[in-house]
């Protein structure tokens, strides 16, 4: 099953092309639900609460950031069966001082909406991040 710190190769919803996102909580075991964050190339426009720099993760090569604006919560569930059948690839997991430091970024960032902070709080209250 899917948890924290495991990567995924996804699309955005309604877009071809892939990005690589991030579990950044384990999932609630009640609901399988936990909460995604997607790995994007570092633009002069970028939210830049977390950079991500080579070494950080092996599919990171060039300067790359957080998008906290696009953060999700997940049925873990789904995203497992979306693997087991091909649709998605899983890609190597993040090392947990990395983990540490995008977390660190749901308060951080002005850009994280609302409901992802709330849940991120829920979630870390549970002990779940």
């Amino acid at each position: 099953m899917a948890g924290l710190g495991d990567s995924f190769m996804l699309p955005k919803p309604g877009h071809e092309t892939e990005h690589l996102w991030v579990l950044i909580t384990n999932p609630d075991p009640a609901t399988h639900e936990a909460i995604m964050v997607n790995v994007t190339t570092q633009r002069p426009h970028s939210d830049t609460t977390t950079i991500l720099n080579a070494g950080d993760h092996p599919f990171v090569q060039k300067p790359s950031v957080i998008f906290y604006a696009d953060a999700r919560i997940v049925d873990t569930r789904l995203l497992d069966a979306a693997v087991q059948r091909g649709a998605y690839a899983g890609h190597a997991a993040f090392q947990p001082a990395v983990i540490a430091r995008i977390q660190a970024g749901v308060a951080a960032s002005p850009f994280t909406p609302k409901k992802i902070k709330t849940a991120y709080a829920v979630f870390a209250a549970a002990g779940l991040t």
